[in-house]
């Protein structure tokens, strides 16, 4: 709630005529509540009757803050969810083996990981490890199954032992993996039982979206017979987490259920809502509509027939003819008019009333107004989502070159995004496939010509055009995955002992 403010604070100035209304109603007592006593004048006097004038200056108040647009929140345009991206940095020391928690602290970090990825099907997760250096064990990625293979087969033993710490290392290597722009928003979550006296100087300093997720106890646990004559205290330091978490970055400790898992997702959460609100393409959320229900709720209790008449009423003022649409506007705004019809299905109505033009092009795109939804998103800043909408809305018109450069620019912007990448793929496989037709009526007719690719425009038979199902979001992984799938030769164990054996991580 650090982002609230008004859209209109000069709206509060009618808090004003809320107090001379109070000032009015409180005046209209009876003049033997000045003479008799409070209890015996509320017991004694009979026919006096609840007053509206008692509860509205407090209806006027909830109405003021309401017109004055209480918000919070950036809103997203409809049908527009970015991509969230979490880099998982887990602490690989020996301590991890600790059975304080069963079975021990790396086994119930895996499992708990594997539920976080379950419940947040919309996130790309990666992985960093670390202890004496870091290293990039699974690039983000959407698919669980991937992901779950090298987690499971990362234990503490494959990493080498050396002095120091890497935290900072891993940290670094984690952002250096995670996107850098504002459409795509990013955290760290850091996994780690033990923290040295630097690595807690490094964390108070630091300005990332990062938490903490720690495992263990502070009275430690056995380790297994071939590390227990080791000496190794696997006891939390609770003063230097503390010193973290007074700091500003959020800490939790695991818990036996799942709620501490809750508590991860709700700070992952946290950090997306903060960093699109700092985005300026983005509108602010009016949430002043919730202020109807405490007065809706106030009219109940102090009069009840008036509550009646106003449900009576209520769906009449919603039905405004078209040209008394302007009344309707100096209430609820032309966008959350739009937002409202969008959701109801009505794309066309959506796009006449949205003023924002990157809105406006994705109501005419699903109302199938391709042109019209071209039109809008140009007008639109040109961030990455803008340039996808207009590549498949010129996809739609089967203006495939077009449309390939609209995905190309997109690409450019964020050239990690699987999205842009698939719908270009089947756009460039659609051109291919018109160019060999080309070539064989040409060669079919004999004739010898210059053939110019790009000059191509025939078009598909009925049916062969690209469907929008074809071209929307696909739940994958980073074209870096399916090359890591190729060259795995070896089990994932393997892998990644030979990944850390080669001294190719991050060092302190």
């Amino acid at each position: 709630m650090s982002d609230f403010h008004f859209l209109y604070p000069w709206r509060l100035l009618g808090l004003l005529l809320c107090v001379a209304v109070w000032f009015i109603s409180t005046g209209q007592r009876s003049t033997w509540f000045s003479i008799m006593e409070k209890p015996f004048a509320q017991a004694l006097i009979i026919g006096r009757h609840r007053n509206l004038t008692r509860v509205l200056p407090w209806l006027c108040a909830l109405g003021v803050l309401a017109l004055a647009g209480p918000a919070w929140q950036r809103e997203l345009p409809a049908a527009l969810k970015p991509q969230s991206n979490v880099m998982v940095v887990l602490q690989q020391d020996l301590a991890m083996y600790a059975q304080d928690i069963t079975p021990s602290r790396h086994q119930r970090m895996q499992n708990k990981v594997m539920t976080l990825l379950s419940r947040a099907p919309d996130t790309r997760f990666g992985l960093v490890v670390y202890n004496a250096q870091a290293y990039l064990t699974t690039p983000l990625t959407q698919d669980p199954t991937f992901y779950a293979l090298f987690l499971h087969a990362q234990n503490p033993a494959l990493l080498p032992e050396g002095d120091g710490s890497a935290l900072k290392q891993a940290v670094s290597l984690a952002l250096k993996n995670l996107p850098d722009t504002p459409d795509s928003p990013r955290s760290v979550l850091l996994i780690a039982d033990t923290l040295s006296a630097a690595d807690v100087a490094y964390l108070q300093d630091v300005k990332v979206p990062l938490q903490l997720w720690v495992p263990g106890t502070e009275h430690g646990g056995a380790l297994p017979d071939n590390y227990a004559q080791r000496g190794i205290d696997t006891r939390l330091n609770v003063d230097r987490f503390s010193q973290v978490r007074d700091a500003g970055l959020p800490v939790t400790l695991v818990a036996s259920d799942d709620s501490d898992i809750a508590v991860v997702t709700s700070h992952i959460q946290q950090a997306v809502t903060a960093q699109n609100n700092a985005r300026s393409d983005l509108h602010w959320k009016n949430s002043g509509y919730w202020l109807v229900i405490p007065m809706l709720m106030m009219l109940l209790i102090w009069r009840r027939q008036l509550m009646c008449w106003l449900l009576l009423t209520l769906p009449m003022m919603f039905y405004v003819p078209h040209s008394e649409a302007a009344w309707l506007d100096a209430w609820v705004s032309p966008d959350r008019q739009g937002q409202h019809a969008f959701n109801q299905g009505d794309y066309g109505g959506a796009a006449e009333h949205f003023r924002d033009p990157l809105w406006q092009g994705i109501a005419y795109h699903e109302a199938e107004n391709f042109p019209a939804a071209t039109t809008a998103f140009k007008l639109a800043p040109q961030t990455a989502e803008t340039l996808l909408w207009t590549g498949n809305s010129y996809a739609q018109q089967k203006q495939w070159q077009q449309a390939i450069n609209s995905y190309d620019q997109a690409l450019s912007l964020r050239p990690d995004w699987k999205m842009a990448q698939d719908n270009r793929a089947k756009i460039a496989k659609i051109i291919m496939a018109l160019r060999q037709k080309e070539r064989e009526r040409e060669s079919a007719q004999g004739k010898e010509m210059d053939y110019d690719p790009d000059a191509i425009k025939h078009d598909l038979k009925k049916d062969q055009g690209v469907e929008q199902q074809d071209i929307q979001p696909v739940a994958s992984d980073n074209p870096q995955v399916n090359q890591w799938f190729e060259n795995l030769n070896v089990s994932p164990s393997g892998l990644l002992e030979s990944l850390y054996r080669s001294g190719t991580g991050e060092t302190p």
